[in-house]
């Protein structure tokens, strides 16, 4: 119950901006003392923070419009997911993250195959929704333009439901230290509990993300079992990999 009031309290200082303590003790049926309790956890997370009488939502990392991503770095991002569509087996659960490479992962899956597809991906979703060997199980929740997906609190209890035989991961950043980033708390509490919920986890990351950071990391390079990127990935990132023993593929 704490976690999801502390979730549900997050959303909405992030919906208003900034709200008064007083405001989030009439929204929140709880004591004061526990609202400063949740105050002074989402402010450890990077949040929120304090200000005179009350909180505001820490400004999100601005990133680009999906569109305008899209367009980056295509046939890295193809042939990554190319790669990545190799490891799907026929009858597997799968979890496709929101992104822009990963948003190509049923255009290069074999037309014939089954599997069962859990996502909030509206590229993947629109895809999956014409191919009837595809069974699709859709995450609620809503619409985030930047990352051309679905998701909300609601998202979090509807997902914790399923678990997967594959989580398919994208990310913002892959910072020097090995850590997956994110822009926004929600990313970060989605990403993380899919992480929690599979059995293998598969990074796709085109090189040019190696060395950018976040404003939270929802996972490390040692929670990956297998990271595919391009062939302009870094020494840095080989070893990195081989220090975290997460599998490196290089898709050409």
């Amino acid at each position: 119950m704490r976690d999801n009031r502390r979730k549900e309290m997050a959303a909405y200082i992030t919906r208003r901006g900034s709200v008064s303590m007083q405001e989030l003790c009439e929204a929140f049926p709880v004591s004061m003392n526990t609202i400063r309790a949740d105050v002074a956890f989402l402010e450890q997370t990077g949040t929120v923070v304090k200000v005179y009488g009350g909180v505001r939502s820490v400004q999100q990392q601005e990133i680009p419009l999906f569109a305008q991503r899209a367009n980056l770095h295509t046939n890295a991002k193809k042939a990554i997911a190319r790669q990545a569509a190799s490891l799907v087996n026929d009858g597997d659960t799968l979890f496709v993250d929101a992104g822009t490479t990963t948003m190509h992962l049923l255009d290069m899956l074999p037309q014939e195959i089954h599997a069962t597809i859990v996502t909030g991906n509206l590229h993947i979703i629109a895809q999956a929704a014409a191919r009837p060997n595809l069974e699709l199980i859709v995450l609620p929740g809503a619409l985030n333009r930047r990352t051309n997906s679905v998701g909300d609190v609601s998202t979090l209890e509807f997902l914790g439901r399923y678990h997967f035989g594959k989580a398919l991961m994208a990310t913002t950043g892959l910072s020097a230290d090995g850590k997956l980033n994110v822009s926004s708390y929600l990313d970060y509490e989605i990403k993380n509990l899919a992480v929690q919920q599979s059995e293998r986890r598969i990074l796709l990351c085109d090189s040019a993300k190696f060395g950018a950071t976040g404003l939270m990391s929802y996972a490390s390079l040692a929670d990956i079992h297998h990271l595919i990127t391009d062939a302009g990935c870094p020494d840095a990132l080989r070893s990195l990999c081989r220090s975290s023993g997460t599998l490196l593929e290089i898709a050409e």
